[in-house]
């Protein structure tokens, strides 16, 4: 019996040391892919002020262009200004060891992780506050064992680093309480109109509730479910010796009072600086491997912006696309214009509308980025160029204006391609066939290419990332831009942003190089740290005689072929292309 007890006592000292063996060799695995540093950041940037200062380049200096308040921080309010009612709220339902633990509470954590095997109950959290500050300031809410220990082990760095208050700060600022409304100042604000000190502690457990699950328990679209979960909440905090049973059932039998309150809402953003902060917020998060949440929150931390944006082209473009006097009258209908700017060398962004009329909101749909069918003004750049820079053409070569398949189907003669107008010439010349964009000359080139050989180009050169090489669509058929349309008459499936085609075009221009794209240069932290150097990359795409050659063909058509109507010729040398999409439902001309 004696050698028994002994030979189980030494099973399970082995079987203790090689869990714990697991345990650190797991914490091990885990630490070495958590980034304390941008954790540090996020939480500096969470506190910092909110506002985004974007600045262009004047004539002499650096202007101002605008400056944006977005964000939980916009709302920002001290721990010594919110109601007592608030912070026992939080610690009684979400962390009552706040205060004790040192970042995560190890009895939950440990029942947490039983339960995510044994499913003994559906309601097991184990985040403390630091946890979920973590998790607020990061994004990161990835359901995985090792997301989990990541959090742990971030959350007790948190608490090393950071006194308690200034934790409980943070995270009653940038609690979600709700669709768009973060922090309990916005909150409060918003459903009750009044300051979080001045929170009864009916609406302060209100506030509390919402949190558990913010749509769940928004308290204007659903009342009932808020009006249950603030009274666990009151419970709890009775429980935790908070409040007094009277105190406890007198808030019980108050009504909700939850209603909408008008809030300050964000100042409108210009179509430049919208277009910019959402390239921003994507550098951002490739950078330094953050969410989008947490991508905002570094932007909105008292960076200054240093936009690419000329303010003199950018004012023209605003004051004519904003009065309707200046658009078609079918613009009430629902026709929209977009605008974008290059600068021809450089190939930065100078100037961007994205839709027709006054700018009413923030996040509207922005015609400029937008993809749309490009149409024929793919055909130089897919196509006559490729072909003049490997030598397959030049200027003068012959190719016959006819359909490729000529057929009667029925009463009806069936031909592909077909031109619009549907006019065709015989023997014409290449020249000529860009002049009148041609698409049956255009299909020909396209198979001298090769359909593989077209998309590689275009995706290589340019970073076309919309083109479809093959996909299912919602029907279950594959769908693919590898065809004759996409490619050679530039009906893609989803299409190209003006933004990226203009941009592609300054390759011609500029000699064959592509430049820049960008719509601003750095990001600048609140010390005048560089969070992002935007700086400008080049490649050579064209041969320059292969560029030069493609403007003067350019100018022809600009000059008598398909945009002969635009007037800017009468004042500078232009080369341009049109594109009409199938139905006339995107017309474009891209020119310089």
């Amino acid at each position: 019996m004696k050698k028994a007890l002994i030979v189980l006592t030494s099973v399970l000292l082995v079987g203790v040391l090689l869990f714990g063996i697991a345990i650190a060799a797991f914490a091990i695995y885990v630490n070495a892919d958590v980034d304390y540093a941008i954790d540090d950041k996020l939480f500096d940037s969470a506190k910092n002020s909110n506002t985004v200062t974007y600045l262009a380049y004047g004539k002499d200096a650096l202007e101002s262009v605008c400056k944006e308040s977005q964000g939980p921080a916009k709302s920002w309010v001290h721990l010594d200004d919110v109601s007592e009612f608030l912070i026992d709220g939080f610690i009684a339902a979400e962390d009552r060891r706040f205060y004790k633990h040192i970042g995560f509470n190890l009895k939950r954590t440990v029942g947490a992780a039983l339960n995510s095997f044994l499913h003994f109950t559906s309601d097991f959290g184990a985040s403390t506050i630091t946890q979920q500050v973590i998790k607020n300031i990061s994004g990161d809410n990835e359901r995985t064992l090792k997301r989990k220990a990541a959090e742990v082990m971030r959350a007790v760095h948190l608490e090393m680093s950071h006194r308690k208050d200034a934790i409980l700060e943070v995270y009653l600022n940038v609690v979600p309480m709700s669709g768009n409304v973060f922090g309990v100042r916005e909150a409060s604000l918003r459903y009750f109109g009044k300051e979080p000190s001045e929170l009864s502690l009916s609406e302060a457990a209100t506030l509390v509730g919402i949190t558990n699950a913010p749509s769940k328990y928004d308290p204007l679209k659903h009342p009932e479910a808020c009006l249950n979960k603030r009274n666990r909440v009151l419970y709890a905090m009775k429980d935790n010796g908070s409040i007094t049973e009277e105190e406890y059932s007198r808030a019980c039998s108050c009504e909700l009072g939850a209603e909408a309150c008008e809030c300050v809402g964000d100042g409108i953003l210009p179509w430049f600086v919208e277009t910019a902060r959402e390239q921003i917020i994507g550098d951002l998060s490739m950078k330094y491997g953050t969410s989008r949440s947490a991508s905002i929150m570094l932007l909105n931390a008292g960076t200054r912006v240093i936009l690419t944006m000329d303010k003199e082209v950018q004012k023209i473009l605003d004051s004519y696309f904003s009065s309707e006097k200046n658009l078609s009258s079918e613009f009430a209908s629902g026709l929209e214009y977009a605008m974008v700017v290059c600068d021809s060398q450089s190939g930065d962004v100078k100037g961007i509308v994205g839709s027709g009329g006054e700018k009413r909101g923030n996040r509207l749909l922005n015609f400029a980025t937008a993809p749309h069918a490009p149409a024929s003004t793919l055909k130089p750049l897919a196509l006559y160029a490729p072909l003049i820079d490997n030598e397959m053409i030049e200027w003068a070569t012959i190719f016959d204006d006819s359909p490729v398949l000529v057929e009667e189907r029925g009463d009806e003669v069936y031909m592909y391609p077909r031109n619009a107008p549907d006019v065709y010439d015989g023997a014409i010349t290449v020249i000529d066939a860009l002049k009148t964009s041609k698409n049956t000359v255009a299909v020909q080139m396209y198979e001298m290419l090769g359909a593989a050989e077209v998309m590689r180009r275009l995706k290589d050169n340019f970073g076309f990332s919309t083109l479809l090489e093959s996909a299912v669509g919602e029907d279950g058929r594959v769908i693919s831009d590898l065809g004759a349309a996409p490619l050679a008459m530039g009906q893609l499936t989803k299409g190209i942003s003006l933004l990226d085609l203009t941009h592609a075009y300054t390759v011609l221009p500029s000699d064959g190089v592509l430049r820049g794209g960008r719509t601003y240069y750095g990001v600048f932290d609140s010390d005048g740290e560089v969070l992002i150097d935007n700086a400008s990359k080049e490649k050579r795409v064209f041969k320059q005689s292969t560029a030069r050659i493609m403007t003067a063909m350019l100018r022809e058509v600009a000059d008598s072929g398909t945009a002969r109507a635009i007037t800017l010729k009468e004042t500078v040398d232009t080369a341009a292309k049109t594109g009409t999409s199938s139905a006339s439902k995107d017309k474009l001309l891209v020119g310089y």
